[in-house]
């Protein structure tokens, strides 16, 4: 007898969590898996993502590099600054040929992407745009203001005295090219930042 109540028991406590079990997995969280995959973005966004990223890490790259490798290398390196002058410009005018290149290709990219807010895909849209418009400006007013004014100096700038108003010029003009570079800079890594905060919430 006590071995057949305890099997009744025994049986009973099985019932009674089976029964747990199965009130424990609701609908709802059946249907949450399939609706999780749903949602989530297909292969042509995630291939407009990949583009994106990788176009806009390799023109914050180029500039990052042009920045702090490129141009302080050339002046500490070649013997005149005359040469480091020569291929500091060379160096910065592919880099906003990149930029003037990328830029629209981005904005494009986002305007078509799907997947995050409308204020997001502005502010992206947007950052990107100051990018663009830094690049225009350093190639068609600083770049060649440059030049001609080193031409103008021919072409040996220490020899010219430091008041004179030509060598003003060129200093300023150097001034708002950093100031150019380094807004671009900051506005591409806030925009990369946004892009990666996009994923991660998607």
């Amino acid at each position: 007898m006590l071995r057949k109540l305890k099997r009744n028991q025994s049986s009973q406590l099985s019932k009674v969590s089976g029964d747990r079990m199965v009130r424990s997995v609701s609908p709802s969280s059946v249907e949450a898996e399939p609706d999780a995959y749903a949602n989530r973005p297909g292969i042509g966004q995630q291939f407009l993502s990949f583009v994106e990223v990788l176009l806009l890490g390799g023109w914050l790259g180029s500039m990052m590099f042009f920045s702090f490798a490129v141009a302080p290398s050339a002046f500490a390196v070649l013997p005149t600054r005359e040469m480091a002058g020569v291929i500091v410009t060379s160096t910065i005018g592919k880099v906003e040929v990149i930029g003037l290149i990328i830029g629209p290709i981005l904005i494009l990219i986002n305007a078509v992407k799907t997947g995050s807010s409308s204020a997001a895909r502005f502010l992206r849209i947007g950052l990107i745009g100051l990018m663009v418009t830094c690049a225009a400006l350093s190639r068609f007013w600083i770049s060649p203001s440059m030049v001609s004014l080193r031409a103008s100096m021919g072409g040996h700038i220490d020899d010219v005295s430091p008041a004179d108003p030509m060598r003003l010029h060129f200093n300023d003009l150097h001034q708002y090219s950093v100031a150019l570079m380094g807004i671009a800079i900051v506005a591409g890594l806030v925009s990369l930042f946004l892009t990666v905060q996009s994923w991660l919430r998607r």
